[in-house]
């Protein structure tokens, strides 16, 4: 509903009631929008919490959006992040008797941490539209503790007209050995000169920044954690990791190597960083294919806006398990704090009810991010990475992302072990005994 419209509703039903500024004689039907239900409110001041400080002008946009139908409820925005230890204040401002009714939370090991916070919301209605591969890393004991506010997701990034001129089908490319067929097929390619006069930069067709652990441990091992135990939660939680799929992650990092700038000499790869891998290889032609996601849109932009146009999502195929999954994990949480008065935990919920079930909502939410739903149809990111990816989350085709929930350190610890593995210095096997020690030692 246009914003005049709703102006004029609201001005005629405070005229018509002129009740301590509630909005008894709103017309709910009017007020209602996409599948959000409208339903009066008692007064109430709620604070919403977020650690997300470069946010503060759509938040602000959204509570001012929802003010337009619901006056009488006046959310004061809390903004904690940046240089500032987000979770301090938060637990500064519960023992104080100043808890926030609307939190946002980064992961598992918040709900942990503020366990006592947690309002049961199973009974809310956005509850059934969340993607079913997403709504568990919003549960504890089979309880929906959040709503999952954004995502991030990546998978193995493509430059479609390479594979277009190799005559690739790459809806063919579900499974490992289909990836890696293709993958040679591109290389021949590149190596018979076949690609020169179209392609004259390109090398190799992956790029891997083997310098970057964040790249091959954080993200690369997360299909094998997130099949191995399920959830962020039940990985934070868990003492001992059996690392049940640790030769299919091996199968994967051997396929990029092999058909990396440095297949000959892998041991050149751990000093392959970020911007030699992107903004030095794959942004300018030099290479066709890279493990990122839906962060690195700007950079390919600035370097090369055609590129971008034509960037695809492949599988992080995990061999034997899941081979045509993406990596697509929530970016944040919100949470209802349940210590809250009637009134306040009801505007509350109203509150996140509105933002992703209501028109003005979604289209505000999605602005600049995938939200894992699907009643989103119509209101896609502007992310043409995170639309490749949303066709991957709308067929149930995704990992979630787990790694968040590792022991602090670990991740360091098995990117070292990955790197040594590529540069010859270590066994797999010592890479994955050493990776299994490690977590039972961190979580002792």
């Amino acid at each position: 509903m246009k914003k005049k419209a709703i102006s004029v509703l609201m001005a005629l039903a405070m005229t018509a009631g002129m009740v301590g500024g509630s909005v008894s004689m709103v017309n709910a039907e009017n007020l209602s929008s996409g599948e959000y239900v409208y339903e009066e409110l008692e007064d109430a001041e709620i604070t919403y919490f977020h650690f997300s400080v470069e946010g503060k002008e759509l938040f602000e946009k959204e509570i001012a959006a929802y003010n337009e139908i619901h006056p009488n409820v006046k959310i004061n925005l809390e903004l904690v992040g940046g240089g500032t230890d987000w979770r301090s204040t938060l637990k500064a401002e519960i023992s104080s008797g100043q808890a926030p009714d609307v939190i946002a939370f980064e992961g598992a090991s918040d709900f942990d941490t503020f366990g006592d916070l947690l309002e049961d919301l199973s009974d809310q209605p956005w509850v059934e539209n969340v993607y079913e591969n997403s709504i568990n890393d919003c549960k504890i004991n089979d309880t929906v503790i959040a709503l999952p506010a954004g995502v991030v997701c990546y998978g193995l990034l493509y430059n479609k007209p390479v594979f277009e001129a190799c005559g690739i089908d790459v809806a063919s490319i579900t499974s490992y050995d289909a990836m890696d067929e293709a993958f040679g097929k591109v290389q021949a390619a590149i190596d018979a000169g076949e690609l020169a006069e179209e392609f004259p930069d390109l090398e190799a067709v992956v790029s891997v920044p083997g310098a970057e652990k964040w790249v091959l441990a954080n993200h690369g091992s997360n299909p094998a954690l997130q099949s191995e135990f399920g959830s962020a939660f039940d990985t934070y939680k868990a003492k001992e990791l059996e690392f049940k799929y640790a030769d299919a992650l091996k199968d994967y990092v051997d396929l990029l190597v092999k058909y990396s700038p440095d297949a000959d000499k892998p041991e050149a790869l751990v000093a392959v960083d970020y911007d030699s891998a992107m903004g030095g290889s794959f942004c300018i032609g030099r290479t066709a294919v890279i493990q990122m996601g839906q962060w690195v849109a700007q950079v390919i932009e600035e370097v090369d806006p055609e590129l971008l146009e034509n960037i695809g999502v492949l599988p992080m195929p995990l061999k034997g398990v899941d081979e045509d999954n993406i990596c697509y994990g929530i970016a944040s949480y919100l949470v209802v704090n349940k210590n809250s008065d009637d009134a306040k935990k009801a505007a509350a919920k109203d509150f996140l009810r509105w933002l992703y079930m209501s028109d003005e909502g979604k289209a505000l939410v999605s602005s600049n991010i995938s939200i894992p739903m699907n009643n989103f149809e119509d209101y896609p990111s502007s992310n043409v990475i995170s639309r490749a990816c949303e066709e991957y989350a709308q067929a149930g085709n995704t990992f979630s992302l787990v790694f968040g929930g590792c022991p602090d350190g670990w991740l360091d610890l098995l990117g070292a072990g990955i790197q040594g593995y590529i540069s010859g210095d270590k066994e797999w096997s010592t890479v994955v005994e050493e990776a299994k020690t490690n977590w039972a030692e961190m979580r002792q």
